[in-house]
């Protein structure tokens, strides 16, 4: 197999073998930073920056913009103070939409320097943001952006984000040019819910058919909408401002996500016992905590 040139990248620290066909340089994890790649001679993937720290050692890298893909606001006076500009494109763990993947292939346009995208943990959905971004570019392909994310550590279970990247076609060179944004805004807790509330009812279609995917419903894997749900819980309760609602209110989440990862892992190791008994007990208490903070 011919082996591209953006393999021969230098690589300062591999973790596991990497695959032939795989094009990024796992690289010595700097102060600040986690899950550093190199994936290609300008394109950077990692976890968000961490205090000072990070975004020292991500200017002492060559970066010159950094791309948060994940929900919380990015942290732009420690970011400016390094000489680095953000750009905000936030997306879900089902999946990177339409506009967030113009956004994307935008920012390749208008910034041919360093570039670090990130997401929280730099594992699931930054990895799947870089691989569209360079799609759109044409500096990997297909193959190659999947071998990344498998590098990166995403997971399978995420249908989502790698449909979306098995599936990506550029843009017609007449689209229109998307805005990009320091810091984009964000959907409230209630559409988050709404968005939860969607993913509860695929759920109970998995429910009925014994906790396998829904003849009728093909798109629907178990895990996989398990796995999002307990993302969605998590990520609602990590995104809240410190003001924002009471201890009873965070404490009723973390008990939903408790519940959420438990019926997770049962399907995980294929272990369906109690399971819709999880299921209800995770519907008494989201009504719980709608009762007080929603009705």
């Amino acid at each position: 197999m011919q082996i591209a040139p953006m393999l021969l990248l230098p690589i300062l620290l591999a973790a596991d073998p990497m695959p032939p066909e795989g094009p990024a340089a796992k690289q010595v994890d700097p102060p600040g930073v986690h899950n550093l790649f190199q994936v290609t001679p300008r394109v950077w993937s990692g976890s968000q920056p961490h205090g000072v720290a990070g975004f020292e050692s991500l200017a002492k890298l060559g970066v010159q913009v950094i791309v948060s893909v994940d929900g919380a606001k990015p942290e732009i006076a420690a970011a400016k103070k390094q000489g680095l500009k953000y750009i905000h494109i936030p997306f879900g763990y089902d999946g990177v939409p339409g506009d967030a993947q113009a956004q994307l292939a935008e920012v390749m346009k208008q910034y041919p320097g360093q570039i670090y995208f990130h997401c929280h943990h730099g594992k699931h959905r930054g990895p799947a943001g870089v691989a569209i971004a360079c799609l759109a570019e044409g500096s990997l392909n297909t193959a190659q952006a999947e071998a990344f994310m498998h590098q990166a550590g995403t997971s399978g279970d995420y249908t989502g984000l790698w449909k979306n990247v098995h599936e990506f076609t550029p843009l017609p060179p007449n689209a229109p040019r998307p805005k990009l944004v320091e810091v984009a805004q964000v959907e409230s807790l209630a559409a988050a819910m709404a968005d939860i509330d969607r993913i509860y009812d695929n759920l109970v279609l998995i429910d009925k058919a014994q906790w396998n995917t829904p003849a009728d419903h093909p798109d629907l894997t178990p895990v996989g909408e398990a796995l999002i749900l307990r993302e969605g819980l998590h990520e609602a309760g990590r995104l809240l401002a410190e003001d924002e609602y009471d201890v009873k209110f965070r404490q009723l989440l973390q008990s939903s996500e408790a519940i959420a990862l438990t019926i997770e892992t049962k399907l995980k190791r294929g272990d369906k016992s109690g399971l819709s008994d999880d299921l209800a007990k995770l519907k008494k208490s989201c009504n719980a905590c709608h009762a007080d903070y929603r009705n």
